[in-house]
């Protein structure tokens, strides 16, 4: 049997009955998790305490009857099984609470995380990626390799000018030009040797 208000309200001292109506369904939503915990021990406290005292009640009935079973019927005995049960059921809806509110913040806790690790995983998608270097046209290799054996400013050695000559000399488009410039010289001379 559930107990309801008139039970506990003829039952309990007026702090034991505020602790029962702290675990109904229409105020317990309203406690925090940590005002939830203090009163589930609190009511563990009373239903231990009222399970033992019924158990010493029985012990001394059975000691002054001298039968099994004792004075069943003892009105103070009665009260405090009542007591006992009542307590019982409060702890209970107690837990109960507790284990929902912890599975909610459990649930919440991992939704968040996966937000966490999708919005990770959102950013690095977005990172631009670093590719390999751009390779250099043989123009821009061999202009690059004048311009680093040139020096900037100031005194230059003879083997350093001999190095710059020979970069310029090894890039394929110079020999080019120089091919073009002596075969137009030789145009030029065999149209002059033409006119003599």
């Amino acid at each position: 049997m559930a107990y309801n208000r008139n039970h506990a309200r003829a039952l309990c001292t007026a702090a034991e009955y505020e602790l029962f109506e702290a675990s109904l369904a229409d105020r317990i939503s309203e406690l925090t998790t940590a005002r939830l915990k203090s009163k589930l021990e609190r009511a563990r406290k009373l239903r231990d305490k009222y399970r033992d005292l019924h158990k010493r009640q029985r012990l001394a009935s059975r000691q002054r009857t001298g039968t099994k079973k004792g004075d069943r019927a003892g009105a103070s005995n009665e009260r405090t099984e009542k007591k006992a049960t009542l307590f019982a059921e409060t702890l209970k809806r107690f837990t109960d609470q507790l284990e929902k509110r912890e599975a909610a913040e459990k649930r919440a806790a991992a939704a968040a995380a996966r937000k966490a690790a999708a919005a990770e995983r959102l950013a690095a998608k977005r990172k631009p990626a670093r590719g390999p270097a751009r390779s250099r046209s043989p123009k821009a290799s061999a202009a690059g390799a004048a311009q680093q054996s040139a020096p900037a400013t100031g005194f230059v050695s003879e083997a350093a000018k001999a190095q710059s000559r020979k970069a310029r000399g090894q890039n394929t488009r110079a020999k080019a030009v120089q091919g073009h410039v002596r075969a137009t010289g030789k145009r030029t001379q065999a149209r002059r040797d033409r006119r003599r």
